[in-house]
């Protein structure tokens, strides 16, 4: 394997895309932040209302044609398309029952008694358009729902329709590019101390007044202040975006919310920024080599582990001075539910459960290495901040192996000047475009979807954007422009660098869906490119996915 080979294709190849992060900059003279402030609380309110207004219409649609019509479902499944966000919707009745779901994934949930849950109560009880305060959805994450009153034809009430979705990419689409280059922070928090968002993905769903993280008097008090004042200024000392040591920031706020929602919207700063050091870059083997070395380094660390037992094996790899940390080259290690147990230059992550936590491109990662490392490890591309590039995001080229069965270790490398900022337009029509497939898959079932998929000359073999199927144990169902694996198993297919392509597909399709970077065959070029994919389940058995591609 060529790495160089790599970096160079890849540099071509994605140049086009822009920059990606940059160093941390220095601050103008007197600039507060309050432009980015305004701007995030703009986008989040507007975002907001855009989602009432298509529950409004759904609702519309519902109360006029029934809350079971085939109208209805049609107009929330356009309405979820508009918010590719949105995971689920609801459709329920004025005594709690449930009388649609979309999609059809959820399709148990028709008929169950809902009426004792918190929302459901509200929404029943109050009659008007709410956003929800977090709470745990089915779909196995903590989610906000929008919900819309329905009124039938002679204004009786109905019900209401509810749509679903993390608050955390919900939010992050409007203020992630608002950040990006910058020395600023976002997070968001209700005003119970729950945070729903944060550049530090970690932070996400702690509470700040119940979490140990944040018990010294001075966060008590800032905190206290920030969800008591709808708006106002103050500084705290806490980590840096690191977790690396403890700065002092200048943090400014301000309230988004409709309809009952109350969201903090806190911009910071570190004032300290200009003391950061950055780690130098020599000592890096030449790149040809680097993949090999890093590989071996991790067999190394495995075999470690096996020889001198767990608890001896984590003081080695957490010690940023020993030998299990080369020049950029270091030792991770998580449990297979992905709580980290070792993280040499972000120690205070130690115990954190980072199995939800996804890069910027919206890539699970670490529930990918997970999975890699239970089917006996493998490799897998995320982007991750850089520290001796000022933690500038990079592609990197992770790799784990299994201790044994209950935890992993891996290593990675980064693969320098190469932008990967696939921008939220672009991650978000793809997920439209494979949503749209898989409501398709839903209504005409298997055989008729594969073969519309299948077919060059349908609306679904759009060259670079064609849709693929496999079933969930590797089958390939649906490959328009490679018909000779139609049937075949792929599962263990990787891709040039290693990477287990059906594999990470599978792992994203059975978490609900999601994105996963490969290299693969571009019909459009006749090359194999760099490819953001994204993929989601039809049902238990088999899932839809397409993909962007890096020169797009």
């Amino acid at each position: 394997m060529r790495i160089t080979a790599f970096i160079t294709a890849l540099f071509i190849i994605v140049a086009v895309l822009g920059t990606g992060c940059t160093e941390e900059n220095q601050l103008p003279p007197g600039d507060t932040g309050e432009s980015v402030l305004q701007e995030a609380v703009a986008g989040i309110n507007g975002e907001l209302e855009a989602v009432s207004t298509s529950a409004g219409e759904s609702a519309r649609v519902l109360g006029e044609a029934g809350l079971t019509s085939a109208a209805g479902k049609e107009a929330v499944r356009q309405a979820m398309l508009n918010h590719p966000y949105t995971e689920s919707t609801l459709v329920v009745t004025k005594d709690g029952i449930v009388a649609m779901t979309v999609p059809d994934n959820y399709a148990d949930a028709v008929n169950s008694n809902i009426s004792s849950h918190l929302e459901t109560g509200r929404a029943v009880r109050e009659q008007v358009p709410l956003v929800s305060e977090v709470f745990p959805l089915r779909e196995g994450y903590a989610g906000v729902a929008q919900s819309y009153p329905v009124f039938g034809k002679g204004g009786e009430y109905l019900g209401f329709v509810s749509f679903a979705y993390r608050p955390d990419a919900f939010i992050g689409r409007v203020v992630a590019p608002l950040t990006n280059g910058t020395p600023y922070d976002i997070w968001v928090t209700q005003t119970d101390g729950m945070v729903i968002y944060d550049t530090t993905p970690e932070e996400i769903g702690k509470n700040l007044f119940s979490d140990p993280a944040y018990q010294s008097p001075g966060l008590q008090e800032a905190f206290s202040r920030i969800v008591t004042e709808p708006s106002g200024s103050v500084e705290y000392t806490f980590w840096d975006r690191n977790w690396e040591r403890n700065v002092t920031k200048e943090a400014i706020w301000d309230t988004a919310g409709i309809d009952g929602a109350a969201w903090r919207v806190i911009v910071t700063r570190n004032l300290d920024a200009g003391e950061q050091q950055v780690a130098p870059a020599g000592g890096r083997p030449p790149a040809a080599d680097a993949a090999e070395e890093m590989k071996a380094f991790v067999a190394k660390a495995a075999a470690y582990a096996r020889e001198h037992g767990r608890t001896d094996a984590l003081t080695a790899f957490n010690d940023p001075d020993g030998e299990f940390v080369r020049d950029e080259l270091y030792i991770f290690a998580y449990d297979m539910n992905g709580t980290v147990l070792a993280l040499p230059f972000q120690q205070a992550f130690i115990g954190t459960d980072r199995s939800g936590v996804h890069d910027s491109g919206g890539v699970a990662y670490i529930a990918g290495m997970s999975r890699l490392a239970a089917e006996g490890g493998g490799s897998i591309y995320y982007l991750y901040p850089n520290p001796a590039r000022g933690y500038a995001e990079e592609l990197k080229l992770g790799y784990v192996l299994p201790v044994d069965g209950t935890w992993f270790v891996g290593s990675g490398i980064y693969i320098p000047d190469v932008a990967t900022t696939f921008n939220v337009s672009t991650r978000e029509t793809l997920g439209q475009r494979v949503k749209a497939a898989r409501d398709f898959a839903q209504e005409q079932g298997r055989e008729a979807a594969c073969a519309a998929f299948n077919d060059l000359s349908g609306d679904f073999a759009n060259g670079g954007e064609y849709i693929f199927a496999y079933g969930n144990d590797g089958t390939t169902l649906a490959l328009p422009y490679q018909p000779e694996y139609i049937g075949k198993n792929r599962f263990d297919l990787e891709d040039r660098y290693g990477i287990r392509v059906i594999l990470l597909e599978i792992a994203a399709a059975e978490r609900g869906g999601g994105f996963v970077y490969i290299t693969y065959y571009n019909p459009d070029t006749g090359l194999d490119e760099l490819k953001l994919c994204y993929v989601a389940p039809v049902d238990d058995e088999w899932f839809v996915g397409s993909g962007v591609y890096a020169g797009a």
